[in-house]
Formats: C-alpha cells, structure tokens, sequence
C-alpha cells in the first residue's frame, strides 16, 4: 500500500498513515449510495454491474486510472479515437467552404510576403 507522509509529532519524527480506502469516481446519471467492492488476493477488484451499463462498459474496456490523493480515479478510455476526436475542430479554421478558403489564402500571402 502507499504510504502519505502527514505532519511530524513534537519530536520532529515524520508519522505515516496508510491509504486505508479508495474511492472510486463514476461519472453516472443517479447519485446514489457509494458501491463497495473487495480488492482480491491477485489485486484485481469488480465494478458493479449496473455502474458498468449506466456508462456503457464491458469486457476488454479500458480504464485509465490515476491517483488524487487518497483517491482512485478511474476513467473510460475512447474505443476509437478517431471518433473521440473526429469534428473537434470544427470551426477552428472558419465555419464553411468560402471561409476556410479565406484562411488558406491569407497563410499563402503571409508566406509569399516573407
């Protein structure tokens, strides 16, 4: 387990405590009471179901999980990243064909001028 160093007693010498609980953040439509779950002999532990469907997970999905800090976070990694990221731009160099032109056209001046 991790050890957190705290604030020394009054002799100076450091104390530590131990990471006793992890809290594990869902991202779900109903706020309810905290799922509990066990960490197994192989340090694996299991995600309630109805947590899983409510944010459409299954066997093979991956979690990136990071550490805030007495905190597991826990967060779905996109499936395709293509479609994560596909159309987030959008607008960036102008909204429709006659204005992207405009924006190209500017670069090429800006580039013939130097």
């Amino acid at each position: 387990m991790d050890e957190e160093k705290s604030s020394g007693d009054l002799q100076g010498k450091p104390q530590y405590r131990m990471v006793r609980e992890a809290a594990v953040e869902y991202i779900a439509s109903r706020r309810e009471d905290p799922a509990l779950t066990t960490i197994s002999s192989k340090n694996q532990i299991t995600l309630p179901a109805h947590l899983l469907r409510e944010l459409g997970l299954g066997n093979g999905d991956r979690l990136a999980i990071s550490r805030e800090g007495n905190r597991l976070i826990l967060r779905p990694r996109p499936k395709d990243w293509v479609g994560y990221h596909g159309g987030s731009l959008r607008g960036l160099y102008g909204d429709g064909k006659e204005e992207i032109d405009a924006y190209v056209r500017g670069l090429r001046d800006e580039w013939e001028r130097q």
